[in-house]
């Protein structure tokens, strides 16, 4: 089996949430997989990382799927728990769903303070031309909790932008995660679990990365506990997938002292525009040579009709089935 990913930065393994909780799920439930931190979402059956091949060759997209699939094959994070704390996790995965979820995502792909931030930062991890339009299905995924939950969509005035209740829910839920985890290593003791793959997704990304409009940073280095908690499990777990960039003091990085030990591996290249994924088939690389065609067209149309001048061009969001 082979797990495609978003290389980290910043001394983490991926820069990604969904990532980063499958990593550590894997870690906790002992499964061996091999990693490829050069994924390209474009080959995913969601249109995002992470995605799962299986020794058959099946495609397998998003973190529920993929442990619903490795629970199944006998990998199982909270195998080593007792029976009454499997109704507490799910509860607890809920909880934290719900409060701390969307304005985590809406810190990433809807203030518009932060999106360049984040666009860039993903789209230097996708091959061209897809990290033109890849990032964007975190945008339009954000967009809907923000229509649901605030009331208001991306597009509208910065000023319509209404959410004060999601940052306060998120708020209380990262002190309601530090009084629960208190002096403990794992949310259940010395045990790691499901609950702290969530949580490890969700913290390492809000602690180490920088944004230029980040609360829930300034809150969670707040929470001592918290930030131990993200450096014990980075260091135990992720010792060897650890990695910075050259550039990782860049504005969309973090200034953490930590940062500068993580172990950086240069051999490991970001797309160079010559990479490919080791799942590629001929009808992958047809179907990338269609929409690149398809990008090239619409470029030379766009200059044409605008005499010349570089425009953003709006167009419908390929299909996916998406995890949630």
């Amino acid at each position: 089996m082979e797990l495609f990913l978003y290389r980290g930065e910043w001394g983490l393994p991926t820069i990604d949430y969904d990532c980063a909780r499958l990593l550590a799920y894997l870690k906790f439930s002992e499964a061996k997989i091999t990693l490829n931190f050069n994924g390209n979402p474009f080959s995913s059956p969601t249109g995002m990382l992470p995605y799962l091949v299986t020794e058959e060759g099946k495609k397998i997209g998003g973190y529920n799927k993929i442990t619903e699939y490795l629970q199944s094959r006998g990998f199982d994070a909270n195998a080593q728990l007792e029976n009454q704390n499997y109704i507490v996790i799910n509860g607890c995965i809920q909880y934290v769903f719900e409060n701390l979820f969307p304005y985590f995502m809406y810190s990433l792909w809807g203030d518009p303070k932060n999106l360049d931030t984040t666009r860039a930062l993903y789209a230097k991890r996708i091959p061209i031309p897809f990290n033109f339009y890849c990032p964007r299905k975190y945008v339009l995924k954000t967009n809907e909790l923000t229509v649901s939950l605030g009331g208001f969509a991306l597009e509208d005035s910065v000023e319509l932008h209404d959410v004060k209740d999601m940052m306060l829910n998120a708020k209380k839920c990262i002190n309601w995660i530090s009084e629960k985890l208190g002096d403990n290593r794992f949310f259940f003791g010395d045990t790691p679990s499901e609950i702290d793959a969530i949580l490890y997704g969700y913290l390492s990304v809000l602690l180490k990365l920088t944004l230029p409009n980040n609360v829930l940073q300034n809150h969670v280095k707040q929470c001592g506990n918290l930030v131990k908690f993200v450096e014990r499990i980075t260091t135990i777990y992720f010792a060897r997938e650890g990695f910075t960039s050259a550039n990782g003091s860049t504005p969309g990085s973090s200034s953490s002292n930590d940062s500068s030990k993580a172990k950086s591996e240069p051999e490991q290249k970001f797309y160079d525009g010559t990479q490919k994924d080791s799942d590629d088939t001929p009808y992958e690389r047809r179907k990338r040579y269609v929409v690149s065609g398809i990008f090239a067209t619409i470029a030379m149309i766009s200059q044409h009709d605008h005499g010349g001048g570089a425009n953003f061009i709006s167009y419908d969001e390929p299909e996916y089935d998406d995890e949630e």
